[in-house]
C-alpha cells in the first residue's frame, strides 16, 4: 500500500508506503459506513504514521518524538473518523 503526495515542496510522484502496522493502527479495513471520507482520513493517516515509524526506527534522538506523534496521529485519526461520520 502506498499514497502519493503531490506537494511544492515533494517532487512529482512522491510515493509514501504505508506500513502494515501503521494500517494496524487506524484500522485501514474497517469502515462499516462504507464511506470515502472514513477510507481517505484513515490512508492520510497511516502514511504519515509510517514515515514517524521510519524516524522513530532509526533510533536518534527524534525517536521518542516520533513515538509520541504516532500516538497522537492515531488519536487524531479517531477524531476524524468520528467527525466524517457524526451525521450518520
Amino acid at each position: 500500500m502506498h499514497t502519493n503526495l503531490i506537494t511544492g515542496a515533494l517532487p512529482d510522484g512522491h510515493e509514501t508506503p504505508i506500513s502494515n502496522s501503521a494500517a494496524e493502527i487506524v484500522r485501514m479495513g474497517f469502515n462499516p459506513s462504507s464511506l470515502p471520507k472514513v477510507d481517505a482520513i484513515k490512508g492520510l493517516a497511516a502514511a504519515l504514521i509510517s514515515e514517524c515509524e521510519a524516524l522513530r526506527d532509526e533510533g536518534g534522538k527524534g525517536a521518542r518524538e516520533a513515538s509520541i506523534a504516532i500516538t497522537k496521529l492515531q488519536e487524531a485519526s479517531m477524531f476524524g473518523v468520528a467527525a466524517a461520520t457524526a451525521d450518520l
